[in-house]
């Protein structure tokens, strides 16, 4: 046949029969002022309304993008342990959803009220990695009723000619071996294999949380940085000790969890020379987008930023995020909410029929749980970087003595 007479189909689309609704970077942690997302009774109102007309002749999946569940930064045994274990994730998933019951009771109606149109997905991102447990999945499902609608794909899940994950997985910092998520401890426990970065984390920004609980939610952290310098040589002498004193000091020791490739330096490197603060995930879904047909859309988080791509018909969708955050605006003196975003996905079987990104105005946080000035941290950041350069001034005295003893040695 000449290809040249051969009839192209016009092919419609039809009207929709399920709606895909993903959430991402909700990052619900323990309560009281350190948890990001106070407010779950917002987002369980939120579910419930994709229960009610229009909505309820549609079958509906609550795709929930990773950080869901801000387990990296809720406390156990005293601290943030880096060697975390089955025991030590379900205490942290227990904590959370004590804090979070209208959460937990709003997606177990939602899932309750139509079982067999009705789906809940937990999808794994770098704030609850925990989730890769079978016994902290356990926990999530104990808290929504037990149902069998209610799935743990891991990093990444395909609903259709959907694509959806986290996004942690496409930023140097958070990658993870998904062929390896768990390794033993050189006492022979289970424990996640954690990227570097979660780790640096763990081991020097989070403990810091009781002090930059806040200013961690502001945006636009170079502003922040600007405004308080003294945040910013903070930091840098913290990151600048770890990387270069007890990073390798554990490395030497054996941790499993200490390595070093080239793409770690590098990246490394590339940070601390430009002190770039915010998570980056690259444009490998759009050219993924563009030069694949197997997916019509391709659905990500992590970076807190809304976004959308398109080519043609073909779409990337980055959600935002739903816990609280802030714009800095007048050089300081006022912040104000910023709105929260999340998707929907409406389907004809496999195929997408329309998609977009909704915004709703924020919820207050309750008073209390933030602090009345950005700049009432000064004076303990001071008092911190005194004892900060006093710390690193008898390391090089030390340093420098040992080197003496090597010459004349």
């Amino acid at each position: 046949m000449n290809e040249h007479l051969r009839t192209t189909e016009l092919r419609g689309r039809g009207a929709p029969d399920r709606l895909v609704v993903v959430f991402s970077d909700i990052e619900m942690g323990a309560g009281g002022r350190y948890d990001d997302f106070l407010r779950s009774d917002f987002l369980a109102e939120i579910i419930r309304g994709y229960g009610r007309d229009p909505y309820r002749w549609l079958a509906v999946d609550l795709v929930f993008n990773g950080d869901t569940f801000d387990l990296l930064k809720t406390r156990s045994r005293g601290g943030w342990p880096t060697h975390v274990t089955r025991d030590i994730g379900i205490d942290k998933m227990e904590q959370v959803a004590s804090a979070h019951p209208a959460f937990f009771e709003a997606v177990r109606e939602h899932l309750a009220a139509d079982p067999a149109r009705r789906r809940a997905f937990f999808v794994v991102g770098n704030h609850d990695m925990e989730l890769l447990f079978p016994e902290v999945q356990a926990v999530v499902r104990d808290r929504l009723g037990s149902p069998e609608n209610v799935r743990f794909p891991g990093l990444e899940v395909d609903l259709g000619r959907v694509h959806i994950e986290h996004g942690s997985q496409l930023d140097p910092l958070f990658i993870v071996d998904p062929e390896r998520p768990f390794i033993e401890s050189k006492a022979g426990a289970k424990i996640l294999g954690l990227s570097w970065a979660s780790v640096a984390l763990l081991e020097v920004a989070i403990p810091l949380q009781p002090l930059l609980y806040h200013h961690d939610r502001l945006k636009p952290k170079e502003l922040v940085l600007e405004l308080i310098p003294e945040v910013r040589e903070l930091l840098i002498g913290e990151f600048w000790t770890y990387w270069t004193r007890r990073y390798f000091r554990d490395l030497v020791a054996g941790d499993p969890l200490k390595s070093v490739s080239w793409t770690m330096v590098k990246e490394l490197v590339r940070r601390l020379v430009s002190w770039e603060v915010d998570v980056e995930m690259g444009d490998s879904l759009q050219r993924r987008m563009m030069q694949s047909e197997h997916f019509d859309l391709y659905l990500v988080g992590h970076q807190h930023e809304p976004g959308w791509w398109s080519h043609g018909q073909r779409k990337v969708l980055r959600t935002g995020c739903i816990r609280d955050e802030f714009m800095l605006v007048e050089r300081g003196r006022a912040q104000v909410p910023i709105n929260k975003t999340w998707a929907e996905v409406y389907l004809r079987g496999d195929d997408v029929v329309r998609s977009h990104l909704v915004e709703h105005i924020a919820p207050e946080r309750p008073p209390g749980t933030y602090p009345a000035s950005i700049f009432e941290v000064v004076p303990e950041v001071r008092e911190r970087l005194s004892a900060q350069r006093d710390a690193i001034g008898s390391q090089k005295d030390a340093q420098d003595a040992q080197e003496a003893r090597e010459r004349d040695g």
